[in-house]
């Protein structure tokens, strides 16, 4: 199972990118996301759009988790990847996990492992990958945005067992 994670601040296009991933991913998908808002599961919430699309959902919030899925939640790490190829996290920018982040400055200055930046200015920082874009994104560029990150995934996702990751993982079984 690869792990795509993508972290920003409110309405700058990550659901809608998500959406765009979860239609171009085969094998499954399980989008993880991390929120601090109570309540976030009703109709017309980030969780439906993504059920809308096929993918299972699992919404992680203060002392709450909820669970949207074709599977029985079982949080044994190993045996939900056999059911999905792909797990996108939305949220948990304090996380050591490789990054991908919808621009801001601020954001960049609490986050660590960017592999990518998506906005409309271009980042000065040596080694990151930059794909400029206006937000929040629109529909057709999260498209393209989809595509070029399943171009480059080696360098923008990471296996689940990864080192970055263990701890997550580990914590949550």
């Amino acid at each position: 199972m690869r792990v795509i994670h993508i972290v920003g601040y409110s309405n700058v296009g990550k659901t809608r990118l998500i959406e765009a991933l979860c239609a171009r991913l085969s094998g499954g998908v399980m989008v993880l996301k991390f929120s601090h808002h109570l309540g976030s599961d009703r109709p017309g919430s980030d969780t439906s759009r993504f059920a809308a699309r096929q993918a299972d959902t699992l919404l992680l919030q203060p002392d709450q988790m909820t669970w949207r899925g074709s599977v029985p939640l079982a949080i044994d790490w190993a045996r939900m990847a056999h059911y999905y190829g792909w797990m996108i996290w939305e949220g948990g920018k304090y996380l050591p996990t490789p990054k991908i982040v919808l621009d801001s400055q601020a954001i960049l200055d609490q986050v660590s492992n960017v592999r990518l930046v998506i906005g409309p200015n271009r980042t000065q920082t040596p080694g990151l990958d930059y794909y400029g874009a206006e937000l929040p994104l629109g529909i057709d560029v999260s498209q393209d945005i989809a595509a070029y990150i399943l171009n480059h995934q080696q360098l923008l996702s990471f296996c689940w067992k990864d080192p970055s990751a263990l701890d997550f993982f580990q914590k949550s079984s």
